[in-house]
């Protein structure tokens, strides 16, 4: 009897442990499913810009970085300083050398180890084909010291350098893929570039051997959407998960929406109206000051913006150390800067001079559509002053004011991308520099921004920033209009695709969806 007892018992064990091991295995199935259905994840979002090429070291390596793809050695975070990036840590040994430690297990997307070989022949490249970043890096040698130490010999003391290095322009790449036809450029971000149709849409896929956090989302697809509008309702229908540079007027609208969620951020861009130096009316400073006196401000702030920014007299917000600028008090009235210059009222209330009355073109883009409702508010101001403003809508605003003549334009620049004033004030206004769009000269600009390109004590440096604003402003070339807020919306489930006062870490590794 007791056999039978003892063999029954152990039946009875084995059926548990069976039914344990079946149990254990449908629940490790159901994990495994779940954890697949989550990795497999995937998002569309809209961005309003669309680069012509995926050249990191030329004027789209912007939107390359927010692609999620790419990496320079340097990030800055939301207080504009510093950070690790590929560089884990860095050191100058001297007024003019730096030593870089890399990051380690680093590979481009092509599986390639990145070394310092590597970066010193893609930042070699940089300032071999940017002429601006080659001035403002001011390198004099790259050295790979061994495969993870780089050093940086500059022509002179560059505080800024660090800073710089956080610049797109200075992202690394595996230089050999940027000629190969059939291929993307390998990058080291947590996405790869899979595919990249040119005004229409870039496709990111999670890189598996990413040398940081791996991405939650298997695949990002871009779509490049240049219409504000066509962006929102791309939002709304569920095209799109997530959308950049969202009009303030639709703020009010997708705030009452139970399935978007609005975000916003302080950025360090700068809304503005540019004069051409070589237009035959904005040559002349009364027109510019004139101009300049009738642009209202403040209207703009709560009606165009909603509140969503502050008024701007300078380049740069009073927030930064470099942005205290003290505005000057305006003595000159608007009729007699007019009389000044030979203008005069005629019978119809409108300015003329030698029999023609004042008539300007002022441009417009779409990308950024809070500029043309500003353009509408400047020309209704303008007007009822006695000056006829055209306003004329392109589409590549860059392109435009390069190659065609203009009167006026609207524009935005983010002014202290790096956290440093250097960068925007050398490439802005230094007379010999492609991206002073205004055509704007100044020996004694010129100058301070020399001196400020030496200049190592921070304090110094933040002086003559201000110095140099106030000269601009004494000058005019831009009306500086507003500080405006960036402004994202997402769908409620998306998190990690947040606005952010530095408008290129846009794409990253924890954008996803909540469980």
């Amino acid at each position: 009897m007791s056999n039978i007892i003892e063999k029954n018992v152990k039946m009875w064990l084995i059926f548990a442990l069976v039914f344990l091991v079946l149990v254990g295995c449908a629940d490790k199935g159901e994990k495994t499913t779940n954890q697949k259905e989550a990795e497999d994840r995937k998002a569309t979002l809209a961005f309003s810009w669309s680069p012509a090429s995926l050249d990191p070291h030329s004027n789209d390596s912007w939107e390359i970085m927010r692609s999620g793809a790419a990496e320079t050695l340097i990030k800055l975070n939301e207080e504009l300083e510093a950070a690790p990036w590929l560089a884990k840590s860095w050191n100058q040994e001297n007024d003019t050398t730096w030593i870089f430690q890399l990051q380690d297990n680093v590979k481009f997307h092509n599986g390639k180890a990145m070394d310092a070989t590597a970066v010193k022949e893609s930042l070699q490249r940089t300032i071999e084909k940017n002429q601006s970043m080659k001035e403002l890096l001011q390198i004099k040698e790259l050295e790979a010291v061994s495969a993870s130490e780089l050093k940086i010999k500059t022509l002179q003391p560059n505080a800024a350098l660090i800073s710089h290095l956080a610049d797109p322009t200075t992202i690394i790449v595996d230089v050999t893929t940027l000629n190969e036809k059939d291929t993307y450029p390998a990058f080291t971000g947590a996405f790869y570039i899979d595919q990249f149709k040119q005004d229409d849409s870039l496709l990111v896929k999670r890189f598996e051997d990413y040398w940081g956090e791996k991405a939650a989302l298997s695949e990002v697809t871009i779509k490049f959407v240049i219409d504000g509008n066509t962006r929102l309702m791309a939002l709304q229908s569920g095209e799109v998960d997530g959308a950049t540079d969202i009009s303030v007027d639709n703020i009010e609208v997708l705030e009452k929406s139970s399935d978007i969620e609005v975000l916003t951020a302080t950025s360090v861009r700068t809304h503005m109206l540019m004069y051409n130096f070589e237009s035959p009316l904005f040559k002349q400073f009364a027109l510019r000051k004139v101009v300049d006196m009738l642009v209202p401000r403040e209207e703009i702030v709560s009606t165009v913006m909603r509140g969503q920014g502050t008024p701007a007299t300078s380049p740069f917000s009073p927030a930064l150390p470099f942005g205290k600028v003290n505005n000057k008090h305006v003595t000159d009235t608007v009729n007699q800067l007019m009389i000044s210059e030979g203008w005069k009222k005629n019978t119809k209330g409108m300015w003329e001079k030698d029999g023609k009355e004042f008539e300007a073109t002022l441009l417009s883009f779409p990308q950024r559509p809070e500029l043309t409702v500003m353009a509408e508010v400047i020309q209704s101001s303008l007007l009822a002053e006695g000056m006829k403003v055209n306003i004329r809508q392109v589409e590549n605003i860059d392109d435009t004011l390069v190659n065609e003549d203009w009167d006026l334009s609207m524009y935005s620049m983010l002014t202290a991308h790096t956290g440093d004033p250097q960068y925007f004030l050398e490439i802005f206004y230094q007379s010999t520099s492609p991206a002073n769009l205004s055509k704007y000269k100044s020996d004694s600009v010129d100058q301070m921004i020399h001196q400020l390109s030496r200049t190592t004590d921070l304090e110094e440096r933040n002086q003559i920033a201000i110095n140099i604003q106030g000269e601009i402003s004494e000058d005019i070339p831009q009306s500086f209009i507003v500080f405006p807020n960036t402004v994202f919306a997402v769908k409620k489930g998306l998190k990690g695709f947040v606005a952010h006062p530095i408008e290129y870490y846009y794409n990253n590794s924890a954008v996803s969806f909540r469980e």
